[in-house]
């Protein structure tokens, strides 16, 4: 998606405008998945209909540099239970379509898979599935055993004797050429 924008230009990936209603649509799959919506006099809230995520728009004119270290943000999400909360932001330049397509995943009731110490701080609200490791198919077969194949040492043949390199004699000692310094 944004390869093909980055091929026509600026003006298709970036956002420059503080517009209210382009904002607004990158808000829509929130709308669609069925999140409650408050309008404010600078912003817009979106809620998650468990309550456990939330996206916020500020909606007033922002100052660049103020968004670029992190003291202003035109979009904040957050997810979980408070106190293990994730969170993201987004500047008025993010590319629209990064907005939207972080709201649609936020909306997405797919499970996420996690590992190992993530799973021991999963909030009560979560549910874990364990999964099941899929079954090989005979071409991973096929790669372990000559991934094997190619790690294994052959066996000396009967009587042979290891190889053992001969000593090396001492280097003589070198004498500086005239001329030279070491």
């Amino acid at each position: 998606m944004l390869a093909a924008a980055y091929t026509e230009g600026p003006d298709s990936y970036l956002y420059y405008g503080n517009n209210d209603l382009a904002a607004l649509d990158v808000g829509t799959p929130l709308a669609a998945a069925g999140w409650s919506h408050r309008y404010g006099a600078a912003d817009v809230s979106f809620e998650s209909p468990d309550g456990l995520a939330e996206v916020h728009l500020r909606r007033n004119r922002l100052d660049h540099a103020a968004e670029m270290t992190g003291h202003q943000e035109r979009w904040l999400m957050l997810a979980g239970p408070p106190g293990n909360q994730w969170y993201a932001t987004a500047s008025s330049f993010t590319p629209e379509g990064l907005v939207a397509a972080m709201n649609t995943a936020l909306t997405d009731p797919a499970p996420v898979i996690r590992y190992g110490g993530d799973l021991r701080r999963l909030p009560p609200q979560a549910t874990a599935t364990p999964v099941k490791p899929p079954v090989p198919t005979p071409l991973d077969v096929r790669r372990a055993q000559v991934a094997n194949s190619r790690s294994t040492v052959a066996s000396s043949p009967a009587g042979a004797r290891p190889f053992i390199p001969a000593p090396r004699p001492p280097s003589a000692t070198q004498v500086p050429r005239p001329g030279h310094s070491r």
